[in-house]
């Protein structure tokens, strides 16, 4: 089988998601991969309390796409190929995928158990899905 030639790790904005990224670059590092990142905040619209609604998920996504550059950067990027979306976590991480034909997609992954059982997971929707290899990573344990 053939090296992985393109990775597409995509992971949530917080100290999980660094170590995800951390991995993810690693990994391609050592496959001589191309690295992309995805980051999609769920869409939030605002609720027309304020005078001049304000949608705060333009705002998240602003501040996830500085912080993406802050992460490539701290590990040797200085610009990363990155991109951050507005919408469906799982829509848009396979949307993604398959429009830059990744060959390695790297996700989070929380175990589920007890009733989370029962409630939509985007690592397992992506897992189930995916038309490429997928890695998903174990998030630390706290404590």
């Amino acid at each position: 089988m053939p090296a992985y030639t393109h990775v597409l790790a995509a992971f949530d904005i917080n100290e999980e998601g660094h170590h995800i990224l951390s991995r993810a670059w690693h990994l391609a590092k050592s496959f001589g991969a191309r690295l992309s990142v995805i980051h999609v905040v769920e869409y939030f619209p605002s609720t027309g309390v304020v005078t001049a609604p304000i949608d705060l998920s333009e705002d998240r996504a602003i501040k996830a796409r500085d912080t993406l550059r802050a992460w490539g950067r701290e590990m040797g990027s200085p610009e990363p190929e990155c991109q951050v979306v507005i919408g469906n976590p799982t829509t848009e991480v396979l949307r993604a995928a398959d429009t830059l034909k990744v060959d390695l997609l790297i996700i989070g992954h929380h175990p589920h158990r007890g009733l989370s059982l029962l409630v939509s997971h985007t690592d397992a929707a992506v897992l189930n899905r995916a038309s490429c290899d997928v890695l998903a990573v174990a998030h630390k344990k706290q404590g």
